[in-house]
């Protein structure tokens, strides 16, 4: 995303920018705020990760999630946005620790599982998965995976926002070569591998 606010979408200098009411009714969404902003978060294409953490007792908890991302390469750390009811968030809470597995093609049936409550005897599967000392655990053959430690957290809302600092990273020798993340697009599951290989054909 640039970073110039000079433009807006490209083209438009910023100081041409109005206020929302000032906008031509027929560019503005009549539903409430919340309806369009959650409206508009589908046409948003977001790479999917598994974060997962270690509780005191050595269990396992995991969620997908699209709310992870990179924050900053000094130190090397990472964020995630996670719902303060979701069953993950005291175990990060307790632990300070978690880490975000990249979700590959290949581990495409691992989302259904870990979006799902009523599923979580299927999340861990034992030959999927390698222990990371007291953080979660590491998905085998993951696009990518980084084990964090808390530095910070942030409420916002309805969520924490937690900021990791990188302890290790695992990286297979062939992810850069042929990378095919998860992607969840109008709430549903996309692929890049798909669209690459429709452009391929054409």
């Amino acid at each position: 995303m640039p970073q110039d606010d000079s433009t807006f979408a490209g083209c438009c200098p910023s100081s041409n920018l109005g206020r929302a009411d000032d906008m031509p009714a027929q560019e503005l969404d009549d539903r409430s705020i919340a309806e369009a902003f959650k409206a508009s978060m589908r046409l948003v294409a977001s790479s999917v990760s598994l974060v997962t953490a270690r509780d005191e007792k050595g269990d396992w908890h995991g969620m997908a999630v699209t709310s992870a991302g990179s924050l900053s390469m000094d130190p090397p750390s990472m964020m995630v946005a996670v719902n303060r009811n979701a069953s993950i968030y005291p175990v990060i809470v307790q632990s300070k620790r978690f880490t975000l597995n990249l979700l590959d093609e290949a581990h495409a049936a691992l989302l259904e599982p870990f979006a799902r409550s009523d599923m979580r005897d299927k999340r861990f599967i034992e030959d999927k998965w390698t222990a990371a000392g007291l953080s979660g655990p590491v998905l085998k053959d993951a696009l990518c995976s980084h084990v964090c430690s808390v530095a910070e957290a942030h409420d916002f809302g309805t969520h924490t926002v937690f900021f990791g600092t990188v302890e290790a990273v695992a990286l297979p020798s062939d992810a850069l070569q042929s990378p095919a993340p998860v992607l969840w697009l109008n709430g549903k599951r996309a692929s890049v591998a798909a669209t690459q290989t429709q452009r391929s054909q054409h």
